[in-house]
């Protein structure tokens, strides 16, 4: 029997897991192949080290390998190795990182002889003839080049490359088999990896920075709404009896939440809540339409989900040069306001290096976004992903584009002794913005990222607010804070502009080159160099570093207080202050090891800031006194400390492991609940 192995793979060499979902899209092909082709035996790979097994004690006649900007290059050693083993291998390559025009898709394959066959397009259908094509060539790689292969780039037998027409998307994706529901999947529920779920494909805009933005996308296919169903009640089960500490459910769609069915699919995700304590934390896209649709199905999945209204830019020159149109400003700070009034969290993206943005027009986003009311924001930098209308050479030329590359990070591993980077291509400057333009930005993403993101200094923020300051002065007030400090945080700073700096080489093969020196991989093992910047950092701040961080943070609104003169209608105001300072700081969970951060803490205040904090923040702090300091203590929900505890085991509390934790747990497990206790309760661990 013909044996295919089919391989979405993650790097997982320093033990944390690059990219923690399911490989729903070769199960797709798998549930196909098994229901079509009963003459092959397929099997599934997400991990390299047991695809590397199997290949070296059973190499396959067909090896498929999946091309994402991630793991484009590790797929490419498994190619090279698959031929080294056995020259005769079919090595089949498919995914959307491949050049859109015809003509440098054809280029991309011949500069990589390891690929016999690229498929491009939806492979789901394809892999599966391909692999019927391979057998009624009788197994051999140079006659199945005499076929007709449809939608894909491939060798004719004379070595020739030779280039199909790309099908067009099956409209009834229901034609592919359930890969939860035929048990496919079942051996990824392993407590490392997440479930993903796709409830329709496509998307209606035309962005030119996303794959997905090309004609091809354009129309939606649903999956049937009792497919949907059973496959969340079945993944539930599972992650109930299988991997109970898996807590993330990533949703595939391009717009989740925009269309009708989906607030019944949300209210399923809901029963699966309560029936299995899953899923805690949604990764998804939601829609940039159809807000208050987006807000119902936030509604039904108990604060799993964040709004997520994504902007890119809010300069409308950039807006058409990417082919996207925005909801206006006053109807986003109208949604914000229905986000709150709901208890509910938003988030928005802004994107630096788009053609046309510049430094100024980009800080005016973020600070209206801010002023908005927007709960948290990522600022991603431009990538020039292929398959994008953005990375085509006609843009370019036109906006100029300069572009670095940087190794992905966790996205590298040594395998059969040979060092393998995944690396992107970022924009870093185009005819509208510096380098030193993009230096500057980035210190103000990492301004917000640790001050402003996830609300951990919510309280003070909001108590700005009511006295007329506006939220993005403080977010600059803290930038310069950094800038003006003298010690830890100073330092910290520095490093994060340093560490953006030397980050980024020229081509591709310097970054390889210089990672692969002996002196560099093992600090890049370690999440010294190389990792996720803003998320480093992030997790830095908020864990090893919180105490610094906010006190940085207090001291510099106090000064703000004084210097607009608020001060004056607070007369307790330094005595007040160090009692709302000790409040922020246990407030937040934090720590140098996961003990810390779980324990319970007590402290003595003078100052009933919960009280305080319950009546709105009034000026005048005087009736929350308490006369002789009062214990107070701060702890975790029992919910809280439960998905901490399981974060902790699945992340570890090394930086590097941490950095990708902080964008897997929700904001609430980290807060501490603040309590009064009797008069003469005991200061424990304060």
């Amino acid at each position: 029997m013909t044996t295919v192995y089919l391989a979405d793979l993650r790097h997982n060499y320093g033990g944390v897991l690059a990219t923690d979902c399911m490989p729903i899209g070769v199960g797709y092909m798998k549930a196909v192949m098994d229901r079509d082709l009963p003459d092959a035996r397929s099997r599934l790979f997400a991990y390299p080290d047991r695809l590397m097994a199997a290949m070296k004690e059973n190499p396959p006649d067909v090896l498929m390998v999946s091309n994402y900007v991630w793991n484009e290059a590790i797929s490419l050693f498994f190619a090279r190795l698959g031929k080294r083993l056995n020259p005769e291998m079919l090595v089949v390559m498919g995914g959307p990182n491949i050049p859109v025009e015809p003509e440098r898709q054809v280029e991309f394959v011949a500069k990589r002889p390891e690929v016999d066959l690229y498929i491009v397009g939806e492979a789901d259908f394809i892999a599966t003839q391909a692999v019927r094509l391979f057998l009624e060539a009788g197994r051999s790689v140079r006659q199945l080049g005499a076929a007709e292969i449809p939608s894909s780039v491939y060798r004719r037998p004379n070595a020739e490359l030779y280039r199909t027409e790309t099908w067009e998307r099956r409209r009834n994706v229901d034609d592919i088999p359930s890969p939860w529901l035929t048990g496919i999947m079942d051996e990824f529920f392993d407590g490392k990896l997440a479930p993903m779920i796709e409830t329709n494909r496509g998307c209606p805009f035309r962005c030119t920075f996303c794959v997905q933005g090309t004609g091809f996308y354009n129309k939606i296919n649903d999956f049937g709404m009792e497919r949907l169903k059973d496959e969340i009640d079945y993944i539930g089960r599972r992650i109930q009896e299988r991997s109970p500490t898996m807590g993330t459910l990533r949703i595939a769609d391009a717009n989740y939440g925009m269309y009708e069915r989906d607030v019944d699919i949300s209210a399923w995700i809901g029963e699966a809540q309560k029936k299995y304590g899953w899923p805690t934390f949604i990764d998804a896209t939601t829609g940039k339409n159809r807000p208050e649709r987006i807000i119902q199905s936030m509604e039904k999945v108990n604060g799993a989900l964040v709004l997520y209204q994504a902007v890119q830019s809010l300069d409308e020159g950039v807006l058409r040069n990417i082919k996207r149109s925005n909801i206006k400003l006053a109807a986003y700070e109208q949604i914000q306001v229905h986000v709150r009034g709901r208890g509910l969290k938003s988030n928005s993206d802004l994107i630096l290096g788009l053609p046309g943005e510049s430094y100024r027009s980009h800080v005016d986003a973020v600070f209206k976004l801010v002023d908005a009311g927007t709960n948290q924001m990522h600022c991603f930098q431009a990538m020039m992903l292929k398959g994008s209308e953005m990375e085509m050479v006609e843009s370019r030329t036109q906006f100029q584009f300069d572009t670095r590359f940087r190794v992905l990070p966790k996205n590298f591993g040594v395998y059969d002794d040979e060092k393998v980077f995944d690396i992107e291509e970022i924009i870093v400057g185009t005819d509208t913005l510096s380098f030193d333009d993009y230096l500057e930005a980035r210190k103000l993403h990492m301004t917000f990222s640790v001050f402003w993101n996830d609300g951990w200094f919510g309280d003070v923020v909001d108590f700005l607010v009511s006295c007329g300051v506006k939220r993005s002065e403080w977010l600059w007030a803290m930038l310069q804070a950094m800038q003006e400090d003298r010690g830890r945080v100073r330092a910290f700073l520095d490093s994060f502009v340093e560490e953006t700096r030397n980050e980024l080489f020229p081509t591709r093969e310097a970054c390889t080159e210089f990672y692969a020196q002996p002196e560099n991989f093992p600090r890049l093992l370690a999440g010294e160099i190389g990792d996720n910047l803003m998320y480093r950092y992030r997790a830095i701040a908020s864990f090893p570093l919180w105490r610094e961080v906010c006190r940085l943070a207090m001291e510099a609104t106090k000064k703000l207080i004084v210097a607009r003169g608020i001060a004056v209608e607070m007369p307790e105001l330094d005595s007040f202050w160090r009692d709302f300072h000790r409040y922020v700081e246990l407030k937040h969970a934090h720590g140098d090891t996961p003990t810390e951060v779980l324990a319970p803490v007590r402290t003595a205040l003078r100052h009933d800031i919960p009280r305080w904090l319950g009546d709105g923040a009034p000026r005048d702090t005087r009736p929350y006194a308490v006369g002789p300091a009062e214990t107070f203590e701060f702890r975790l929900t029992e919910e809280g400390s439960r998905e901490m505890e399981a974060a902790f085991k699945v992340w570890t509390y090394q930086i590097k492991g941490l950095s990708k934790m902080v964008t897997r747990i929700r904001v609430a497990s980290q807060v501490r609940e603040c309590r009064r206790l009797p008069a003469g309760a005991p200061v424990l661990g304060a």
